[in-house]
């Protein structure tokens, strides 16, 4: 019996250590439990303890936050309720793969958010251990990458915009250089102009005065008729030089350009060779432009004459085409400037086209691409120059090949800032001029040639003539006797004096003094400077020797009438 009691005994005190030990285990459980719990509601993410079947036994007060954040949304119940239709299969492939290893997670996801309508984040799962017979468990993570995302589309959306800016700097970089390099060849052309214009004036000017010292039926005078057509042709020629470089504003008025296209049209068909089609396609009703007529006729024979050289010998088709376009549809310039509708004239061919890198230049000047003196390089030049002046653009389309289409968009209907002479300074009709005689005239210019065929001009109508190279020898001449002269004329550009200034100093030593300008090249502000300056006229040269006699005539019977008048 002892040896029972006491063997009894021994395992009642094993049953207490073991329930002591059960307790401690209790007690370690129950404390594990409550830090799991603790951490499983206080964490900052969206947690859900999920099964196989995707039913939701537990989620934190962050999954509630973020999936229903307003009492009235239904409860958390299943998983997949949650996830947007297209992104289901992704996520149930990631819970067969957690089941296998343990883990898995599935990136930009979007989950319904209830009141908050979605949200898109990643969904990281981790398989709980448990017995192989049970239902396998997932913690489930979900980690809004909202914020992230937005980000990253910011960041992605300034690539972008960089990205497109830096197109468009490159662009304008571009057409800045090209801008630069046309203005600098087209100041360069306007000096070589105006010095061209000197030597044809007087070459013009003396053809003039020989043929009136020729009897019709000599030999000599054939010859000087022939002298005569060479140098308006290259007086033609500086005309179209200017245009290009601006120095010769256009006179706008109000032009149709189907009539300019009726010209062209009849004008092109006289020497029109027997294999090109010549189509012309004009839509009615195609508004007015305001433009100078001959520069339009004259930019549009140069695109035909282009057109024409494309085709060369084979068959092929020359299309005229003028209609209305919209401004939305005007957009090859002036990206930053508002424009209204345009008027486009085009010049269509089936010719050889244009390569890429000659596309590039087909609008400098002397660039020419026909042998060597078969063209001058001023056709499509000049087609810009007008273009640009008369507030317009000019573009082509080529493909190597296939041909080429030139257009040339003028602004439609009036244009308030056109080009024109000055308001109340249109030039009076020619009077019936008569010999002027013993008339006094200044004549100022530093170009010797000139001087010395307007000098012999003027004393064959009878004037007086002084003449000078020196401006300010001129002025000097000028104090000296005031009253002496009845009209002085000056060229405008001269080293060191201007002739605007020539003629403000003429008119401070004596108001009453007629005066006028003279110049290869008349821009929009040497004119208004030139009328307030007190011009009574503007000569352009080179003009016809007459031309000029007859103007300064009538300048000084204008002024011989007023004092009469007086």
């Amino acid at each position: 019996m002892a040896k029972q009691s006491l063997a009894y005994s021994d395992h009642q005190a094993e049953l207490e250590i073991q329930n002591q030990a059960l307790r401690y285990s209790q007690q370690a459980a129950e404390g594990a439990l409550e830090r799991f719990s603790a951490l499983f509601s206080g964490v900052p993410l969206a947690l859900m303890l999920v099964d196989e079947d995707g039913l939701v036994l537990e989620n934190n007060a962050m999954a509630l936050r973020l999936f229903r954040p307003l009492e009235s949304d239904a409860p958390i119940v299943f998983l997949q309720p949650l996830i947007e239709s297209g992104f289901s299969e992704p996520v149930n492939q990631a819970f067969a793969k957690a089941k296998t290893t343990g883990r898995c997670e599935v990136s930009e996801i979007t989950v319904l958010a209830g009141a908050n309508g979605s949200v898109t984040g990643d969904l990281h799962i981790a398989r709980i251990h448990n017995p192989q017979d049970e239902l396998a468990h997932f913690i489930c993570a979900f980690v809004d990458q909202g914020p992230l995302l937005e980000q990253r589309r910011a960041l992605h959306e300034n690539t972008l915009q960089l990205e497109r800016r830096n197109e468009e700097i490159r662009q304008i970089e571009a057409e800045l250089r090209e801008s630069q390099k046309m203005q600098a060849i087209g100041t360069m052309a306007g000096g070589i102009a105006h010095d061209f214009n000197n030597i044809l004036a007087a070459i013009l000017g003396n053809v003039t005065l020989a043929r009136e010292d020729t009897a019709a039926d000599s030999p000599a005078h054939t010859s000087l008729i022939e002298i005569e057509k060479a140098g308006r042709r290259a007086r033609d020629l500086v005309r179209q030089i200017l245009t290009f470089s601006r120095k010769e504003p256009p006179r706008r008025e109000q032009v149709d350009l189907p009539d300019i296209v009726t010209e062209v049209v009849r004008l092109l068909r006289i020497n029109l060779p027997d294999n090109i089609e010549l189509q012309v396609l004009c839509d009615a009703g195609t508004p007015a432009v305001m433009a100078e007529a001959t520069q339009v006729q004259q930019a549009l024979l140069n695109l035909c004459g282009n057109a024409i050289h494309a085709i060369g010998p084979k068959r092929g088709t020359v299309s005229i085409e003028l209609c209305a376009v919209a401004p939305s549809q005007a957009n090859f310039e002036r990206r930053s400037t508002a424009r209204g509708p345009e008027v486009r004239l085009a010049v269509r061919d089936t010719g050889s086209g244009i390569d890429a890198d000659t596309l590039q230049r087909v609008f400098e000047p002397f660039f020419t691409t026909k042998p060597t003196g078969q063209g001058t390089g001023l056709g499509l030049a000049v087609v810009h120059g007008v273009m640009r002046s008369h507030g317009g653009y000019a573009h082509v389309n080529s493909t190597p090949g296939l041909g080429s289409v030139f257009t040339m968009n003028f602004p439609a209907g009036p244009v308030p800032d056109a080009v024109d002479r000055v308001p109340g300074r249109k030039p009076a009709p020619l009077v019936d001029a008569t010999p002027s005689a013993g008339q006094h005239v200044m004549y100022v210019d530093d170009d010797q040639a000139l001087v010395f065929l307007v000098e012999r001009a003027l004393k064959r109508r009878g004037m007086r003539v002084s003449s000078f190279t020196d401006p300010l020898a001129a002025l000097t001449a000028m104090r000296a006797h005031p009253n002496d002269f009845d009209l002085v004329v000056t060229d405008h550009n001269m080293p060191g004096f201007s002739g605007i200034e020539l003629l403000q100093a003429a008119r401070e030593i004596r108001a009453d003094l007629p005066v006028a300008l003279a110049s290869g090249y008349v821009t929009t502000d040497i004119e208004q400077a030139a009328f307030a300056a007190g011009a009574k006229a503007l000569i352009h040269k080179p003009n016809d020797v007459n031309d000029m006699v007859d103007t300064l005539q009538r300048l000084l019977l204008d002024s011989a009438s007023s004092r009469k008048v007086g």
